[in-house]
């Protein structure tokens, strides 16, 4: 599965050129907690769901935006946005962080929304949070 990326807080899902032709324009970095919390409200099927979204995602020239996939800007960072299907009632949301100088998407956080409005302050808190920590660690020296 995912290989761990030498920071310590984070995975590596998929490398750039790597799977089926035509390969992945972009490489998929996943943070360490995200995997367990989405594996508190997903099964099995959802999970693989909805990493073969993000896999995806990761074909795409630019993952800031899609004819296939329904994604939004939130600030700086972007939600893939999911329901229905093998999600059944579940509204999911996977933020992500584009990083441009290293073809990386980093997986900041996966959710369900709960309400009809706008994303939550304080998940939209805590997905800056991570992305700035993200960001901070991986600053070269």
């Amino acid at each position: 599965m995912a290989k761990d990326s030498g920071r310590g807080r984070s995975k590596i899902g998929v490398r750039r050129g790597g799977g089926p032709p035509p390969g992945y324009e972009w490489n998929v970095e996943l943070l360490l907690q995200v995997r367990g919390e989405a594996r508190g409200f997903l099964n099995e099927d959802q999970y693989a769901y909805l990493s073969r979204q993000v896999r995806e995602l990761a074909r795409h020239g630019d993952p800031t935006h899609s004819e296939t996939l329904d994604i939004r800007p939130v600030g700086d960072l972007h939600e893939l946005r999911q329901k229905g299907g093998i999600l059944g009632k579940l509204n999911v949301r996977v933020f992500y962080l584009v990083s441009r100088s290293n073809r990386t998407i980093v997986i900041l956080g996966a959710f369900p929304k709960q309400n009809d409005g706008p994303t939550p302050p304080g998940d939209l808190w805590r997905m800056r949070t991570r992305a700035r920590d993200y960001l901070e660690t991986t600053r070269p020296s």
